[in-house]
């Protein structure tokens, strides 16, 4: 008699995700019989035995030392990257991008022909594409406390990556950037590190009504109309440089 699947269900976090791996790989179960998923992604399925897994700081931190001591850097970002996508077979990837990088060493990043290594790229490459994306989209509003805060609706959670680069561009500014697809928030102090929350979404829309409407918002607003050239206007164009979906909250279209 065939044995049961057994599934690994956890946190959408990078942390829940590599707590899941450190469990389900002390568990010694052949590839076959494994599947590891997000917990609220996955639909229940029958002959299966399910594990929850509670996430554990100190298991998702052996498994970052792991990979970055024995696989590399790059394959580290890769897989950390990937685990911030929003496709339901992201885990399963990284679990086998991680048996083929512990037995190849750092050479598993360049093994384009094996199935987890591509896809674990197309992953990574779709969620930097969107980030880079919110990067150049992403709009920030004055409130009347002096903190700039921004809100946006990605697919994946791009939130850490935008954290990093704002931070870098603004250490002097008190900003917070609210994710209401993810119901989250990167909150960073003047000349102090950024740190990530889960917010109630009663919460997340209390801060962004705090935010009032500023003289330079109605400034921006009048110069990306002043500057453009009615018969030159090219809506199709427009959008496949900016898609509908980053213009929620773009000032500019606000209007």
């Amino acid at each position: 008699m065939a044995e049961n699947q057994v599934i690994y269900l956890c946190e959408d976090t990078p942390d829940g995700i590599f707590t899941a791996i450190y469990d389900a790989w002390a568990a010694h179960l052949p590839l076959e019989r494994l599947s590891i998923q997000v917990e609220y992604l996955h639909e229940m399925q029958l002959f299966a035995d399910y594990v929850y897994v509670q996430t554990n700081l100190d298991k998702a931190v052996k498994v970052a030392r792991s990979v970055n001591g024995k696989i590399g850097r790059q394959a580290y970002d890769m897989i950390y990257n990937a685990s911030l996508s929003y496709e339901v077979d992201k885990i399963d990837a990284v679990y086998h991008f991680l048996k083929l990088g512990f037995c190849y060493g750092k050479a598993v990043v360049d093994m384009h022909g094996q199935d987890a290594v591509c896809r674990v790229f197309e992953l990574k490459r779709n969620v930097w594409n969107e980030a880079h994306s919110f990067r150049e989209f992403l709009r920030f509003h004055d409130s009347d406390e002096g903190i700039l805060i921004a809100r946006i609706r990605p697919k994946n959670q791009v939130l850490p990556i935008l954290a990093d680069h704002f931070s870098d561009r603004f250490p002097e500014e008190n900003f917070v950037i609210l994710d209401e697809a993810h119901t989250m928030a990167v909150f960073h102090e003047r000349r102090k590190q950024w740190y990530l929350a889960p917010l109630d979404k009663e919460v997340l829309e209390g801060i962004w009504h705090r935010k009032e409407s500023a003289e330079y918002e109605k400034l921006w607003k009048s110069f990306f109309h002043s500057i453009a050239i009615p018969e030159r206007a090219n809506y199709k164009c427009q959008r496949n440089m900016c898609a509908l979906r980053y213009r929620d909250y773009m000032i500019e279209f606000g209007m």
